[in-house]
């Protein structure tokens, strides 16, 4: 296990009720994944920085209050990661994960239950899903971004922003985006690899041509 005594972005440390729920969070997805593939075995070792930190950095790019939509969430990421963060960074969401696949979706009750945190696990396809309120969605190791733009332009009126975590290969995949869509798009530098970086999308429309 690992001493959760770090320096996130902006030099705030985890508070320590902060610290001991990754702990648990932890503890549960390796038991877990001996079970179901949640996350790959070669980060097993790595899970407070290649995952949870690279989950929490997205909360510099969300506003309090906000709904936010988790798609393909699988072991949770980046969902409850921002749920058990939040409270650090005065900010509290209202946040939905959308998974298709009813064994993680067990596993995420079960990870809801054992945390005591707020958050709603909807056992669903996301091309079934209608977004009533507005909402941003966020979304990491899901579909590229022409892909995840598809899935959400049926409920765009609704829709704030795209978040995406996204690796080296996301200029390819804005530019293939763009010969369907526009859109505006801001990206930021990921604090745990230089090849990696967030997405920021709104303003999305089908192109004129």
């Amino acid at each position: 296990m690992h001493d959760f005594k770090y320096f996130f972005s902006k030099n705030i440390n985890f508070s320590r009720e902060t610290s001991y729920k990754l702990k648990k969070y932890e503890k549960i997805l390796l038991e877990y994944n001996k079970k179901i593939n949640l996350i790959s075995k070669s980060t097993e070792k790595h899970i407070y920085n290649r995952h949870f930190i690279d989950c929490a950095q997205v909360i510099d790019f969300l506003d309090n209050n906000q709904n936010l939509l988790d798609l393909g969430t699988g072991a949770g990421f980046p969902g409850i990661v921002l749920k058990i963060v939040s409270n650090d960074f005065s900010k509290n969401f209202n946040i939905f994960l959308i998974e298709k696949s009813q064994k993680k979706c067990v596993f995420l009750n079960f990870l809801k239950k054992q945390l005591d945190i707020d958050v709603n696990v909807i056992n669903q396809r996301y091309e079934d899903y209608k977004i009533i309120k507005k909402h941003s969605i966020i979304s990491r190791a899901f579909k590229n971004i022409k892909e995840t733009i598809d899935l959400t332009y049926k409920n765009l009126k609704n829709i704030e922003n795209l978040i995406m975590l996204k690796g080296k290969n996301h200029i390819n995949e804005i530019n293939e985006a763009k010969m369907k869509y526009m859109f505006h798009v801001k990206k930021y530098q990921s604090l745990t690899s230089k090849d990696s970086c967030i997405l920021k999308i709104n303003k999305i429309n089908l192109t004129t041509t």
